[in-house]
């Protein structure tokens, strides 16, 4: 990574300018070698951390659940959506399966939410389904929308001025398909974005005349560097961002959610992974985005409510005009999970 900046510095130079950045300077601060015991207690505990370590690893497993806040009143300010409360979750799930992702969308005068639908161990499903929300029932039924060999998930829906949109992540296949929705309500593939790409959390938005595309590189960590592309019109032809990779950072990179407008502002819903995956989301408010240019600011950080249902994770935001879609994570333990996975 480091044998990134220099590279980033000749990019913004050559594109126009040098951001401006503080300059500071570690103090370096001496300290003696370790004594003979020190580094024998060192040795010592060595196999019982790894022991802890694959313990923790092999018998930890996430779940997720997809929840809603319903608006009661026009938000005017981001500060108002950190202060959410009464969020509505769906029912539990089994074990080892949940819902994730979810992004909402209009259809045949309805309202629909696309999810993830996944299960453990692998040989569960990985699919994009959808469930009709338009009475607020508190356990809509759940049935396939997109299925495809691997994983799915972040079913992300947009539109233009026609059309529906949706393009999932299926960072195992080949770069970014993006699906319109037809007339009788299926989703058709119509755009091939990004071969030879391994697109994570593919994020597309309409701004300055503009079609952007951001998102994060499987090959590149996953949740660590944000790429940026854009184009005239969806078929492309795309076109990577002057400065990219636009930044390296596992608390802000990786995208949570769909691009928003807000007062006039644009923001832009990130992950924090830097302590676990999915732990937080921050919406970054985004100061300057140009074929050259891109800059970006923390606005608000969102935490999972710590004494709720979800309190290990919240990496996801939809805001729409009367309801918040989100979800939450909560961590379980299954000390014969390792054996499940080896024969499922």
């Amino acid at each position: 990574m480091l044998a990134q900046w220099p590279a980033r510095a000749a990019a913004e130079i050559i594109a126009g300018g040098w951001s401006q950045l503080p300059r500071g300077g570690v103090d370096a601060v001496g300290r003696p070698p370790p004594s003979n015991g020190e580094l024998l207690g060192w040795l010592l505990v060595q196999p019982w951390r790894c022991l802890w370590d694959w313990w923790r690893h092999t018998t930890r497993y996430d779940t997720w659940n997809v929840g809603t806040v319903a608006i009661d009143a026009l938000i005017r300010e981001l500060r108002q959506l950190g202060q959410l409360a009464d969020v509505r979750w769906l029912p539990p799930r089994r074990r080892r399966y949940f819902l994730a992702d979810p992004f909402p969308y209009r259809y045949g005068g309805r309202s629909w939410l696309l999810v993830e639908e996944h299960g453990y161990p692998r040989s569960a499903r990985s699919r994009i389904s959808r469930l009709d929300i338009t009475g607020g029932s508190a356990d809509p039924k759940i049935e396939p929308a997109i299925v495809r060999d691997g994983h799915l998930s972040y079913p992300y829906t947009f539109h233009d001025a026609q059309h529906t949109y949706c393009a999932p992540e299926m960072s195992q296949h080949d770069g970014c398909i993006v699906y319109r929705l037809d007339e009788q309500g299926s989703w058709e593939p119509c755009h091939h974005v990004l071969p030879g790409r391994e697109v994570v959390d593919p994020t597309f938005f309409r701004f300055e005349d503009r079609w952007w595309l951001l998102y994060t590189d499987k090959q590149a960590a996953g949740s660590l560097v944000l790429y940026a592309h854009y184009a005239g019109a969806l078929a492309g032809p795309w076109v990577p961002h002057a400065l990219n990779p636009l930044k390296w950072d596992l608390s802000s990179a990786r995208p949570a959610g769909r691009v928003f407008t807000l007062g006039g502002r644009l923001y832009r819903p990130a992950q924090d992974c830097s302590e676990t995956y999915g732990g937080a989301t921050v919406i970054m408010e985004i100061l300057e985005l140009t074929p050259s240019r891109f800059r970006e600011t923390p606005a608000l950080r969102l935490e999972p409510d710590r004494h709720g249902p979800y309190p290990h994770g919240l990496h996801h935001l939809v805001v729409e005009a009367d309801r918040i879609y989100l979800h939450g994570k909560t961590r379980s333990y299954d000390n014969l999970l390792w054996l499940k996975n080896l024969f499922p």
